[in-house]
């Protein structure tokens, strides 16, 4: 329960500053980095983490930190936000949220473009999708 709290906590707060600035500090990325590091060390000490699960937790987080780096077209912060998520909750759930923060994302983005209210070079905050999806997904247990 308490890495559910912490975790969300996190999320609110990336979310907040990436809804306002459009940007993530360093700082707050370094925060939730400290804290999966203890989660993970912690998991392994106790045997609640194997090391391949680890490892495929890490994946989506990954592939979206490259995709960003290669194209320029989403922010880095964004995978190393993914990458966090992955550690702390394992492979399914960061999948199930991240695969909802882009059903999420693809639908506020269509409602926006048929309002003319953005263009299609328009970047949105990505982070408060995904805070959305993994709430959802944790309050429903889809990676249960």
């Amino acid at each position: 329960m308490w890495k559910f709290i912490l975790t969300t906590l996190w999320l609110v707060a990336l979310a907040g500053v990436d809804i306002r600035r459009k940007h993530v500090p360093v700082w707050l990325l370094a925060l939730g980095g400290m804290f999966v590091t203890t989660v993970s060390v912690y998991g392994l000490w106790k045997d609640q983490l194997e090391g391949r699960e680890l490892v495929w937790s890490v994946f989506p987080g990954a592939v979206l930190l490259a995709i960003a780096v290669v194209t320029k077209r989403a922010g880095w912060a964004d995978g190393v936000v993914l990458l966090f998520l992955g550690i702390v909750t394992g492979f399914r759930a960061c999948i199930f949220s991240f695969t909802l923060s882009m059903f999420f994302v693809s639908m506020v983005s269509l409602v926006l473009l048929a309002l003319k209210r953005v263009r299609k070079n328009t970047k949105l905050p990505y982070l408060p999708f995904l805070c959305v999806g993994y709430l959802i997904q944790a309050v429903m247990g889809l990676a249960a």
